[in-house]
């Protein structure tokens, strides 16, 4: 089964559109966890990156029958150095054994030789004289499209052989995303033609649900470009960032319901430490607990599954 009926699937179940981003940051992160990894540890790398991987086996713990699937931030984990890839290894390893869907956002990209790394070590398998050895294992992968369609070729090879996915970045989230995304070509914005690129590229999959194995990522703090690109890529699942503490309302996804689900919902931290500010009197399990319900309520207003 492809990844993106598995998910839906999972969506189905859980009647949740929740992708929980586990964005560390070392400063948010209950005390407790800081504490323990510096006993062990002491103040260094190694301290830090135990703590991250212990909130996260924590959160997961907690959300793994609420949330239809978990995205990782590469980015975040790299700057702990080898220990912090270590841990975004274990955390990746810890939500497939708890049977979540994992999506790694490294937002990759590079020509067609060297993405196969990419797409090999996040989503793949390598083949060693004669043993295959799979490194994260994960169900879908970001990708910045704007070395062109040779970023393709390795991610079809994965769906091919290994009925991954991934999601391609159109239209995102961050307010300057406009400085390229919005710049137009023959009369249309350039994230409308990554839109069609990716269409086009995918376009002969069959899957159960109908969408396409490769997506979209479409920032919730742009309505109407959310609208315009489901309106006219309906075959195109939409991975929806910004949602909660960047800005995106739930007015921005009631706009793009049709009769099938066609998106899911990223939040991090509006979940992950929602303890340090609008719960502050609750545990952080608590806080994670309510702000999960809270978000599934708001969204299922428009969802139907």
């Amino acid at each position: 089964m492809f990844s993106i009926d598995r998910l839906i699937s999972e969506m189905k179940k859980k009647k949740s559109a929740i992708c929980l981003g586990l964005d560390p940051f070392i400063d948010k992160i209950p005390s407790k966890f800081i504490e323990e990894g510096e006993f062990y540890f002491g103040k260094t790398i190694s301290a830090y990156s135990y703590a991250v991987l212990q909130f996260n086996k924590k959160v997961l713990e907690i959300c793994k029958d609420k949330v239809a699937v978990v995205k990782p931030q590469f980015s975040l984990y790299v700057r702990l150095g080898i220990e912090g890839l270590l841990t975004f290894k274990n955390t990746v390893q810890y939500a497939k054994e708890l049977g979540l869907l994992v999506i790694i956002d490294a937002k990759s990209n590079d020509i067609d030789s060297s993405m196969e790394g990419y797409a090999d070590g996040f989503l793949g398998s390598v083949k060693i004289e004669e043993e295959e050895f799979s490194a994260f294992d994960a169900d879908f992968l970001t990708i910045n499209p704007y070395l062109g369609s040779d970023t393709y070729k390795s991610i079809k090879k994965v769906i091919d052989t290994n009925e991954k996915g991934a999601f391609v970045l159109a239209k995102t989230s961050n307010p300057s995303s406009k400085d390229f995304q919005d710049k137009l070509i023959d009369g249309k914005p350039l994230y409308w033609h990554v839109a069609k690129s990716v269409e086009d590229y995918f376009k002969d999959y069959k899957t159960e649900f109908g969408y396409l194995p490769v997506g979209l990522v479409v920032g919730a703090t742009m309505p109407q470009e959310l609208k315009i690109l489901k309106e006219e890529f309906n075959k195109l699942f939409f991975l929806i960032p910004g949602y909660g503490t960047q800005g995106g309302t739930i007015d921005s996804l009631s706009q793009i319901v049709n009769e099938n689900i066609g998106f899911i919902v990223n939040a991090s931290r509006s979940i992950l430490y929602s303890y340090k500010d609008k719960y502050k009197d609750l545990s952080f399990e608590t806080a994670i607990l309510k702000s999960i319900d809270e978000m599934n309520d708001q969204i299922n207003k428009v969802v139907k599954y």
